[in-house]
């Protein structure tokens, strides 16, 4: 296993680049249909494929279909913890939530960018509490008035994300409780299926 960058400059400039590198035959020649924005703090990275390649460059791209928005105090409890978690339990393509966003077809981005909107996650672990703002379709962040609100444990996330838990029977369960337009929810799902 990769040791995971602590630092979002390496983790996203090296480490998400050399992992979906990794990824290479399932990417041939295969160019995304617009980028995925990671903003920690002040500091953005838009990350694109181009001819199967990652291309990773500063600030917003004009074509973003996801901007993925949280403090610095918050990268360590859910970027890296959830590169460390997801590395240990799938496949590569279960890994990085990038893969799937910049792998998604033409139809698929059309539906992103149709939603717009912002979705805050309230991500809990114990008594803390994280934060991470996506904003959909080129959306403006809006982490104070966000259009949707959705609210689990970091370790429930971890489990959708890697396949182990499905999202419609945790919120069943209570385990994620969503405010607002739930529509925005299911759009991120259905576009990161």
């Amino acid at each position: 296993m990769t040791d995971i960058p602590r630092s979002p400059a390496r983790f996203f400039g090296d480490y998400v680049p050399a992992e979906l590198a990794g990824l290479g035959s399932d990417f041939p020649e295969r160019s995304s249909p617009g980028a995925v924005v990671f903003e920690v703090g002040s500091d953005t990275w838009s990350l694109r494929l181009q001819g199967g390649k990652v291309v990773v460059e500063s600030g917003v791209a004009p074509d973003t279909l996801l901007r993925l928005s949280l403090a610095p105090e918050d990268f360590e409890p859910i970027v890296v913890a959830g590169a460390e978690r997801l590395s240990k339990s799938g496949g590569p393509e279960r890994q990085l939530v990038a893969a799937r966003a910049l792998s998604i077809d033409v139809e698929r981005a059309r539906m992103l960018r149709d939603s717009g909107g912002t979705v805050l996650l309230q991500l809990t672990r114990g008594a803390s509490t994280h934060r991470l703002v996506i904003s959909i379709g080129g959306s403006s962040p809006k982490p104070d008035a966000p259009d949707c609100e959705i609210e689990c444990a970091v370790d429930d996330l971890f489990a959708i994300q890697s396949g182990a838990a499905n999202p419609l029977q945790l919120l069943l369960d209570g385990k994620i409780r969503i405010k607002g337009r739930a529509e925005l929810a299911l759009a991120l799902g259905a576009a990161l299926g």
